[in-house]
């Protein structure tokens, strides 16, 4: 592929992402998200959650839906204009961005013994947006000579 079919694949994942952020926040109960909140409450509360850990569960979803839902759209327009110049600050925003999420949500997912959050949530998008993103590295590289 091209510089500008990966340029429009991340842009497309960065909206879909966005988008799983809107459904996170308000769609935590439905089938989609299943096999995650079975984790969740199996590592956190022995399988049977209280009605006050449902509610915070529910509640939690909201603001981290819309960080996510954020952040994804942010994405998606440093994606649309200046990583289409090829702005070499866009292609490390995106980068070093998807990193430190990446570290930061996978340590804190560990450290609690939430390995599953890790391997059915973090693992996608550092797949998803790690290839295109090397894939175009090098339309990032200054000129030579």
């Amino acid at each position: 592929m091209d510089f500008e079919a990966w340029r429009r694949f991340l842009f497309a994942a960065s909206v879909f992402f966005a988008v799983f952020g809107l459904v996170a926040a308000v769609g935590i109960h439905t089938f989609l998200f299943d096999m995650w909140t079975s984790q969740i409450d199996a590592v956190f509360f022995g399988g049977q959650p209280s009605e006050s850990a449902l509610a915070m569960r529910n509640f939690l979803m909201g603001p981290l839906g819309g960080t996510i839902a954020g952040s994804y759209t942010l994405q998606s327009f440093i994606v649309a204009v200046p990583f289409k110049n090829r702005e070499p600050w866009a292609w490390w925003a995106v980068l070093i961005g998807m990193l430190v999420w990446f570290v930061i949500d996978s340590s804190v997912s560990l450290w609690h013994g939430a390995v599953f959050n890790v391997w059915m949530i973090n693992l996608t998008p550092i797949v998803v947006f790690g290839i295109p993103l090397i894939a175009t590295r090098k339309a990032f590289a200054p000129p030579a000579g």
